[in-house]
């Protein structure tokens, strides 16, 4: 049952002091307010970091030759390290942790070149040598006609997979090309597929600039032989990306006489690296919002106390007459509480509306320069998890209940007649 007269006399005593109910509402309000609309940031920055890197393999690992660092077996150091195909052959049979296996070879740096052609129309793109697994590290969606497949490796077709810009750049977007006969250094390559990368931001460009060719077609039109330039790889499930890194990498030192100290001969990179440090980054991120967010609300629940003890104080004739004429300590104590409560919860539900209203037009605001800008941006959607800001919100009105025990108490020891005791 909803008591009335104990409800008006709650509005009754919030209303009494506009002023100082505003100052402390607007306490308890900004604490929510800041708290979702840090979380949102936080959250709208984590995904638009996440959708820039989707498509990569979260354990994907890369490693290339480089040069000797040190002298080792009479061979002095500066000696240039090359991968073949026999590398490719060993690293499948001796290194029990990998996967899938990418051995890559490319003809030219993004916007290096202008070595792809059709009829009168020349692109700058990145032409590479590649087998049909390259699918299981990169992924791509397939627009029109398809990727690389064994049979293209095997008889060494003169076949080429192109990017959406390379595509657009060649033939318009209107123009199927598949089956049409493209150039690169004036040989002639059949169009197979068309791909649009999985990428967002900085590096979408780049992928949809890509031309992926056979590894054994490259290797032979373009006078490559056996070189292979890096390895693209995924570890199997229970094998971490250092734990083969290491292990490729002693075995390509064995292999190409390379002194086992040495660092710089064999080069390495792993994704699985810097999604940790994404991650870590983000839990710092996460722990620093929450450290202030609560730091502010219990600034607020501070504030409602001292608030509270002040009130008291002043209304020390009303709680004596109160209990003169009959009010039970506990009858004290349930109106300090339900005063506290309407004031720390209408505030406090305030702010969080307010906080979902100012993330939605911050939405709105991102996505409109996002559209005009006609790139991807580093920030999502900036959401909040409702049943996190609504245990927040259930936190600190419980806080604010805890902290208004003090004045409560007070008021149920004033002594009547003290309290109306005429000075």
């Amino acid at each position: 049952m909803i008591d009335r007269d104990a409800w008006q006399e709650v509005i009754q005593a919030l209303t009494s002091n506009r002023l100082r109910t505003l100052l402390t509402a607007s306490g308890i309000f900004w604490g929510i307010f800041i708290l979702i609309v840090m979380l949102g940031f936080g959250n709208g920055i984590e995904g638009g970091v996440k959708r820039s890197m989707k498509g990569y393999a979260t354990n994907a690992l890369y490693l290339w030759g480089s040069e000797t660092s040190v002298p080792y077996q009479g061979l002095s150091p500066g000696r240039r390290i090359v991968l073949d195909n026999s590398d490719s052959t060993a690293i499948l049979s001796e290194i029990e942790g990998v996967g899938h296996l990418a051995p890559r070879v490319r003809l030219g740096r993004y916007r290096s070149r202008r070595d792809v052609s059709y009829a009168n129309k020349v692109t700058d793109a990145e032409v590479s040598g590649d087998l049909p697994g390259y699918e299981n590290i990169l992924p791509m969606a397939i627009e029109t006609g398809r990727f690389l497949n064994p049979l293209d490796q095997a008889r060494k077709r003169k076949v080429a997979v192109i990017g959406e810009r390379v595509h657009a750049e060649l033939f318009g977007e209107d123009v199927n090309p598949i089956g049409k006969q493209i150039q690169i250094r004036q040989i002639s390559f059949t169009v197979v597929g068309i791909f649009k990368p999985a990428h967002y931001g900085d590096d979408r460009e780049r992928m949809s600039s890509l031309v992926f060719t056979p590894l054994s077609t490259f290797q032979q039109v373009f006078n490559y032989g056996q070189d292979i330039g890096f390895y693209a790889m995924v570890p199997k499930p229970g094998y971490t990306s250092r734990e083969v890194a290491e292990e490729v990498k002693a075995l390509l030192r064995q292999r190409h006489r390379v002194a086992p100290g040495d660092a710089r001969a064999i080069g390495d990179w792993n994704t699985e690296s810097e999604f940790i440090r994404i991650r870590n980054l983000f839990t710092g991120i996460r722990a620093f919002i929450w450290t202030v967010g609560v730091a502010t609300l219990l600034a607020g629940v501070l504030g409602v106390s001292n608030i509270m003890l002040i009130a008291i104080r002043e209304r020390r004739r009303e709680f004596g007459l109160r209990k003169s004429i009959g009010a039970t300590p506990a009858d004290v104590i349930r109106m300090i509480i339900l005063e506290t409560s309407a004031l720390v919860s209408g505030a406090g539900i305030l702010g969080l509306l307010g906080g979902l209203i100012a993330l939605y037009v911050i939405d709105l605001f991102t996505r409109s320069i996002t559209n005009d800008a006609g790139s991807d941006v580093l920030f999502s959607t900036p959401t909040v998890d409702l049943k996190i800001a609504l245990a927040a919100l259930f936190a600190l009105v419980l806080a604010s209940l805890l902290a208004a025990v003090i004045p409560a108490r007070h008021a149920m020891r004033i002594d009547p007649v003290e309290a109306l005791r005429v000075e």
